[in-house]
């Protein structure tokens, strides 16, 4: 089906594209959003000329995505939780739950806009996607403990852990940039020697 977009949509386009998606993506998600319209004589008409409001519509809704990102962009939230001895939750933490995290920190976030790739059903930190506008995409760290205290201690253990992962990738890069070097040198070595015994 062709559908003409009436927002910035992922990787399928911009405002105003005319894009063909499968039937069910454009009839159960696309076209009840209001995302897009079904190309048809009569829609496109409406379209070019709602098409000045509908981008003005959209740059506010970016200004107001960026105010909110403002203040979760890079932070970390902590989310306390009951859990058992062996770190499992007792229920897990939800798009809404998140939602009100963020609405204490002062930014009001639908809880829609929040994607959660792998269940948060453990004690540990878990990182977010926060898709404000189709332009503006969040990623937050959300830490999970039983305690104001558990909530720090993890957080120091996953910033050494990090350090020490860069430290170690570092070494690694400079070791192979090193016996890289070694093996031209090696190969220069030779070439020379090859040279010298030809002239000889």
């Amino acid at each position: 089906m062709e559908v003409i977009l009436l927002e910035k949509v992922g990787k399928l386009g911009h405002l105003g594209d005319k894009v063909t998606v499968k039937d069910g993506y454009a009839r159960n998600f696309l076209i009840p959003t209001g995302k897009a319209l079904r190309v048809t004589k009569a829609n496109i008409e409406m379209f070019e000329a709602k098409k000045a409001e509908l981008a003005k519509k959209s740059e506010e809704a970016k200004k107001v995505a960026e105010t909110i990102s403002a203040k979760i962009k890079g932070k970390s939230f902590v989310v306390i939780r009951q859990a058992g001895d062996t770190g499992h939750l007792y229920g897990s933490v939800s798009t809404r739950d998140l939602a009100n995290v963020f609405k204490t920190a002062g930014a009001d976030v639908d809880y829609t806009k929040i994607t959660i790739d792998t269940p948060i059903k453990e004690i540990g930190i878990y990182e977010v996607k926060v898709a404000l506008h189709p332009e503006i995409v969040d990623t937050v760290k959300i830490n999970v403990a039983r305690s104001e205290e558990e909530a720090k201690v993890a957080e120091l253990t996953a910033e050494k852990e990090a350090k020490l992962a860069k430290e170690k990738a570092e070494k690694a890069k400079a070791e192979a940039k090193a016996e890289k070097e070694a093996k031209e040198a090696e190969l220069a070595k030779a070439k020379e020697e090859k040279k010298e015994e030809a002239n000889a």
